[in-house]
């Protein structure tokens, strides 16, 4: 029985890379390729899903997520490679960096005065979104 969550994962993630032929050959530019399908994969399962909600489909749209995800995995752990990091490392970055982003880009649903029982309206949402992205804009312009 494996381990199961996040360092079950990464751990799988880190054994292929010491002890399968193909996956220990892989580099960002050969997997890029397997990123396109299993994201086009992806968009298939979803727009049938959309159409047909059955458990069958929601399965489909599960698997084909998990293979989108194992790309993310797969990258992350080359980065890792690259910069002799522990196999986990870039993931945890990149998990708390998306954390970070949803929090910051949504400041109505999680900033002071914000409630549980109370949404804020579809254009006071996309107005404050639109303002955030324009300052997270001149703040990376202004940092090149």
């Amino acid at each position: 029985m494996s381990e199961t969550g996040t360092v079950g994962v990464i751990e799988a993630m880190a054994t292929l890379r010491r002890r399968c032929p193909w996956s220990s050959r892989q580099d960002h530019g050969s997997l890029e390729k397997y990123a396109r399908e299993e994201t086009e994969e992806l968009i298939e399962a979803l727009e049938i899903f959309r159409g047909d909600p059955s458990p069958a489909h929601r399965s489909a749209v599960v698997d084909e997520l998990g293979d989108v995800f194992y790309q993310v995995l797969f990258h992350s752990a080359l980065l890792d490679e690259s910069d002799t990091a522990p196999y986990g490392h870039t993931l945890g970055m990149i998990i708390a960096g998306l954390e970070a982003k949803l929090i910051r880009r949504h400041p109505l649903a999680f900033g002071e005065g914000s409630s549980d029982g109370q949404m804020s309206s579809l254009e006071d949402v996309e107005r404050e979104y639109r303002r955030i992205k324009a300052e997270e804009k001149q703040q990376k312009d202004t940092n090149q």
